[in-house]
């Protein structure tokens, strides 16, 4: 198993509630109190992220999508997709 060398730093400042909270959620898993941090942090992070990707839009927004995917290709999108690159 790769170790895994942490040097970077996040600081914070807690009341002594929130501390003694996050504590004792580390204890009843079983985590070391850095471990349970960095994993909360992280999936939380990765869900928040994950969100921010999703495009949700409005029911009147969504059949107008719907709609414009039904549309023929102009001369201009088939010129696009019919394009080879060198590299390709």
């Amino acid at each position: 198993m790769a170790t895994i060398t942490r040097t970077a730093r996040i600081d914070m400042r807690l009341t002594e509630q929130e501390k003694q909270l996050i504590e004792r959620a580390s204890a009843a898993t079983g985590s070391r109190l850095t471990t349970w941090c960095i994993n909360n942090l992280l999936a939380d992070a990765k869900r928040d992220l994950h969100a921010n990707d999703i495009i949700q839009l409005s029911d009147e927004a969504f059949e107008e999508f719907i709609e414009h995917l039904d549309e023929p290709l102009t001369d201009v999108q088939k010129q696009f997709l019919s394009y080879q690159p060198e590299w390709a």
